[in-house]
């Protein structure tokens, strides 16, 4: 993956001078960043890939709030990346908030700021992870995804045989999440199961997109709701779904 070729696709990026060149020369015009590879860890198939950003510019407030907004909506976001020659990454990026390193420096006829933004990517051949969890046809945040399918099985030894054999009876799907508990439709739908406002039969419409941008959708009933609330953090629901 080209990470400097990809980011200059991007708000705001695209309209600033990118360049991974330490020695740039920065006229205090246009907004510039420089993106500066730091040491990572190589693995058979995959790469973690730390980056800083150091971006420079004569508009301290404009910048801060385009790098915030940024950082926001990239945030832990995966996606692939083409390389142009058959091959395909598949990456996450997580960026820090926007950090002033520098202020009013004198650069031509204007003064620079300078903000730094450190980044961890995560760059891997041929995974297909979850992208995107829609529920009741509203797309939430999560901070965990647990996707998995359980089966009853039958073990029997069947007339003089050493083996035993199996059998399937019956499979299950369960899907389990964690997302910061907030007001919103999936909470409130939730809240009502567990006051009785609502039977707690009541069913939940889930679709998970991947990042082969295929869907698997599924009708689940709420098997565990958990709030986690602890002091100087965010309050965690900690949901568990069953087909």
């Amino acid at each position: 993956m080209n990470y400097l070729s990809y980011i200059k696709t991007l708000t705001p990026f695209s309209n600033y001078t990118v360049t991974d060149e330490l020695n740039y020369q920065f006229n205090g015009e246009q907004t510039a960043c420089i993106v500066k590879y730091l040491n990572g860890t190589n693995y058979l198939d995959s790469k973690v890939q730390p980056i800083q950003l150091m971006i420079f510019t004569k508009d301290s407030q404009t910048t801060k709030a385009e790098l915030e907004t940024f950082t926001k909506t990239y945030n832990n976001v995966p996606g692939t990346y083409d390389n142009g020659d058959g091959t395909v990454d598949y990456f996450q990026q997580i960026y820090s908030t926007p950090n002033m390193m520098m202020a009013f420096d004198p650069t031509g006829n204007n003064y620079s700021h300078q903000y730094n933004i450190n980044l961890t990517l995560l760059i891997s051949s041929n995974v297909n992870d979850i992208k995107q969890v829609k529920i009741d046809n509203v797309i939430y945040e999560t901070t965990q995804r647990t996707l998995a399918y359980f089966a009853q099985v039958d073990n029997q030894r069947t007339a003089n045989a050493e083996i035993n054999t199996s059998q399937v009876s019956y499979g299950s799907v369960k899907f389990n999440c964690n997302l910061i508990n907030k007001n919103k439709t999936l909470h409130n739908k939730i809240k009502s199961i567990r006051t009785g406002q609502i039977s707690i039969d009541t069913t939940f419409t889930i679709v998970l997109t991947f990042t082969d941008t295929t869907t698997e959708t599924y009708t689940m009933k709420l098997d565990n709701a958990t709030l986690n609330s602890e002091n100087q953090s965010l309050p965690i629901l900690a949901l568990s779904f069953t087909k």
